[in-house]
């Protein structure tokens, strides 16, 4: 990284303007895609029930197993199997390779999308607080709450915010390697640029989920710049 004091302009990975003079990058990434497989789009659950339903035909049927029709029935269902999957990791894949997070002394910045890059910018001062989760392989996830005033597009931000929050859309910071250091970082973040209103709930397991500043603050929550 280079230090904007050094007299360089300092950039966030796919964003084109530098960051302006007082910011500084802390921390940036890209979620991880094995996370985003098993957590976002469920791979596992998605491999169960298709394998759930593969045995309870392979017993209901009344077909010999060595039949053609057995045959070409089971082949069906597991290259069915196998299409519905590759979609889901290769949706994670996509999802993790487009997706950058970045936190600045002032802000929490979203590169995000597949078809449509953008960046959204959610200023610390807008943040009402953030529920860190973790999961049982060591990754995690950093839900924030926007205020009442401040919303973003749901679509905008999909599959990076909580499901099923439409009119007050989340946005999460997917597929953490370290949640609880970058928790950590977020929370001094927010303490030194004076925000102390913003409540960071601790570590806790998350549960399956597509998923669970200062005064001068940089863009706003409906800012979105491509």
């Amino acid at each position: 990284m280079t230090g904007a004091g050094m007299g360089h302009a300092t950039y966030i990975k796919g964003v084109p303007h530098p960051l302006p003079a007082g910011e500084h990058l802390l921390w940036e990434g890209a979620p991880d895609a094995r996370a985003m497989a098993v957590h976002v789009f469920h791979r596992r659950l998605v491999a169960a029930y298709f394998g759930a339903m593969l045995l309870w035909w392979a017993v209901a049927t009344t077909d010999p197993v060595t039949s053609p029709v057995f045959v070409s029935g089971l082949a069906l269902r597991v290259l069915l199997t196998l299409v519905v999957l590759g979609i889901a990791e290769g949706l994670a894949r996509a999802s993790a390779r487009t997706s950058w997070y970045a936190i600045t002394n002032r802000r929490v910045v979203l590169r995000l999308g597949v078809v449509l890059p953008m960046s959204i910018n959610i200023p610390f001062s807008i943040i009402d607080g953030a529920r860190i989760g973790t999961f049982g392989d060591g990754t995690g996830q950093l839900v924030l709450t926007l205020g009442k005033a401040h919303r973003l597009a749901y679509i905008a931000l999909w599959p990076h915010c909580q499901v099923f929050r439409f009119t007050h859309p989340e946005p999460v910071l997917r597929g953490l390697r370290a949640p609880k250091a970058i928790s950590a970082l977020l929370v001094n973040a927010v303490a030194a640029a004076g925000e102390t209103d913003v409540q960071i709930t601790p570590a806790t397991t998350a549960p399956p989920g597509p998923a669970s500043t200062s005064p001068a603050a940089v863009g706003s929550a409906s800012s979105v710049v491509a």
